[in-house]
């Protein structure tokens, strides 16, 4: 039974590797072309070099086309793109969220992933297509826990999709295989037990023949979407779940349920003659292959693609041509040959023939009366005009088909201002966007792969390292529980609702930190007072050393309705605007408390030098009632108004007039 099911898998490969090599076979030959001559081969037609070089004329190569290829792969490198994870449903969570993005990050982290995907749309733009993958492994040897793998796949060409399949990332591809060429021996060593594979061969264009070719042997993973029929169920309380992952018992009888025709991935691996490895099935949803593209377009029933220098190759060979041409004339001007009679060479051929070879001190001849005079050169050939015209348009016909002009390779060009550059520079990338786009896209769907796995790869109680967005780690605990009333709580668990991907382009989290810093600093040019409030902010913003224990002590100097707002939960912000607004009730009542202790101090102030002074006059009152008891009185107001007459006498003798005098 095994036998008979290996060999339905086995024929329905074959048929499969069949249709997808000869659906792809001529933009396989294009993009060999395009590797071939993009790394300084084939430049030349096989029969015009030999016949050049039967002559002795150059076969120059002067390979421009790898910069046009660097300018779009640079773009690319600043993409620094940024997989971010969001609930999809009632049941998933941002916490949740949180913890699939930050092992995302962890796993590209692990596996530089970033190089990866760099390789892949490089791959793209250098010959139309590129491609990565997402593989599971044990943690290690001692360990039954799995971890999620990004590896490139080095040779793009490799790599066989479904030919029905229309999306630039190939997503929709109902099967795909990579092929990998290996020695019999090597084959033998690691496949011990397997059926040698058959003969039958064919010679197309990637050197990865259909499983066989004299010394070697072509091994696939073969990854295939199965068809698989699921029943829906809506329980009671609104729920949906698939009838096999029900808990409990119910009456399906009076349930909603509806067929859903969904598939699993499968995974073997393939010879020609047997299945060496699997089938099993592949956790996810997705079949873990990425493509990145570039420029398609439908011909009919064929499918085109397009590099960056694709239709630059004829440009390039023009270029090489004419830098040959003009650089053969300019080198044959001191060889021009001498011209004189027989006679005057006779027995002298090899003073003669060595003449533009070495550097002669003397060059004798014979004298022949029919011809007098020396042997004279010949004029040397003129460099023409046209060979550098033609070059220098080779060079602009490249510029033209790549889309990418002098601005964008960091040439001088006739724009002079800030702004016309870079209006140039941006209808460049506009003019090449196509493969920075079909990076995100595929960058994107790799993440909806992530998605798919996890929970299936990360499915036990463990503590995973996830990576948060400014480079920090930190440990979580996934698929926990807490019992809460006697239920079982489910704590950070992986299965249970359903999460979307999206993706951010743009600079990298240092480079928005510094944008950030700068940003902030001119905010607090124009608004100073700002700073006792933000003050903290800058400083984690900053690269200093110490910015952090900075920005700390900053932030204990907060007001405390400022302070710790960060992080919270809206239950736990509402609890502390509670507790602030309670603080400042008891704050304002001991306020109003002191303001009355500081009034009736005053008061009682008040009262006390009232007192004081109703003493006082009573006691000058006392005093002068006895003056007048004793007589005495009388006499002292009379001393009293003496010493006012005595002084206006003074004042009048002295000129003052006696009316500015003050009143006796």
């Amino acid at each position: 039974m095994k036998a008979e099911k290996h060999e339905k898998l086995l024929k329905l490969a074959d048929s499969r590797m069949s249709e997808a090599k000869e659906f792809d076979a001529d933009s396989r030959k294009r993009s060999l072309d395009d590797l071939r001559v993009l790394n300084g081969k084939d430049h030349w037609e096989q029969q015009i070099k030999d016949r050049r070089k039967g002559k002795g004329q150059p076969c120059l190569t002067i390979n421009r086309l790898p910069q046009f290829v660097r300018q779009v792969t640079g773009d690319i490198r600043r993409m620094n793109p940024n997989i971010r994870i969001i609930p999809g449903d009632k049941d998933a969570t941002k916490q949740v969220a949180d913890i699939y993005a930050g092992l995302i990050r962890q796993i590209e982290q692990d596996c530089d992933a970033s190089a990866t995907y760099e390789q892949a749309a490089e791959s793209a733009a250098a010959c139309s297509m590129g491609t990565f993958r997402v593989l599971t492994d044990y943690v290690d040897d001692s360990s039954f826990d799995q971890e999620i793998k990004i590896e490139r796949i080095r040779n793009a060409l490799s790599v066989y999709f479904d030919p029905a399949s229309q999306k630039p990332t190939r997503e929709d591809s109902g099967y795909c295989f990579i092929t990998e060429k290996m020695s019999v021996e090597k084959f033998k060593d690691r496949y011990p037990n397997a059926a040698d594979a058959d003969a039958s061969h064919d010679t197309l264009t990637d050197g990865l023949h259909n499983w066989h070719e004299e010394g070697a042997i072509v091994v696939a993973e073969y990854f295939w979407k199965e068809p698989v029929a699921r029943t829906l169920v809506e329980l009671p309380d609104g729920e949906t779940v698939f009838k096999d992952d029900i808990e409990g018992d119910f009456d399906l009888s009076e349930l909603r349920t509806r067929t859903v025709n969904s598939h699993q991935v499968m995974w073997a691996k393939i010879s020609g003659s047997d299945v060496l490895e699997g089938p099993k099935r592949m956790p996810g949803k997705h079949i873990p292959v990425i493509a990145v593209t570039g420029e398609e377009w439908d011909i009919g029933d064929e499918v085109y693609r397009s590099s960056v220098i694709r239709f630059a190759k004829d440009a390039q060979k023009s270029y090489n041509y004419f830098r040959s041409a003009a650089a053969e004339t300019v080198a044959v001007q001191p060889r021009a040959p001498y011209i004189g009679t027989l006679e005057q060479f006779a027995g002298l051929e090899k003073y003669w023939a060595a003449a533009n070879i070495d550097n002669q001190a003397f060059l004798p001849y014979k004298p022949d009366p029919q011809a007098p005079g020396a042997p004279q050169r010949q004029q040397p050939p003129v460099s023409s005009q046209g060979f550098s015209q033609e070059a220098i348009m080779a060079s602009e016909d490249m510029k033209a088909t790549t889309g990418i002009y002098d601005a964008a390779l960091g040439e001088q060009s006739n724009e002079v201002s800030g702004v016309a550059i870079r209006q140039r520079q941006v209808e460049s990338d506009v003019s090449t966007s196509i493969y920075t786009d079909n990076m995100a896209k595929a960058i994107r769907h790799c993440g909806r792969i992530l998605v798919s796995m996890i929970p299936e790869v990360y499915d036990t109680q463990r503590v995973i390292r996830i990576l948060g967005e400014d480079g920090k780690d930190a440990l979580e605990k996934i698929n926990d529980a807490v019992i809460e009333g006697g239920k079982v709580i489910p704590v950070n668990s992986l299965s249970l609702g359903r999460y979307d991907v999206r993706i951010d382009v743009g600079p990298n989290y240092s480079t928005r930190r510094q944008e950030t810093a700068e940003g902030m600093m001119s905010f607090l040019q124009a608004f100073p007072g700002a700073s006792g409030i933000i003050g903290d902010l800058v400083a984690k913003a900053m690269d200093w050393p110490d910015a952090e224990k900075i920005a700390e002590r900053l932030e204990k100097m907060l007001p405390p309705n400022v302070r710790n707002q960060d992080g919270l939960t809206p239950q736990e912000l509402q609890a502390q605007q509670q507790a602030m607004q309670q603080q400042q009730q008891q704050m304002q009542m001991a306020q109003k408390a002191q303001l009355i202790e500081i009034h009736k101090a005053a008061a009682e102030g008040q009262e006390a030098q009232s007192d004081a002074l109703k003493a006082q006059f009573e006691a000058e009152r006392e005093r002068l009632e006895l003056l007048a008891q004793s007589g005495a009185l009388d006499g002292l107001i009379a001393e009293q108004v003496n010493q006012q007459v005595t002084q206006l006498l003074m004042g009048a003798k002295n000129g003052t007039p006696i009316a500015h005098q003050g009143a006796i």
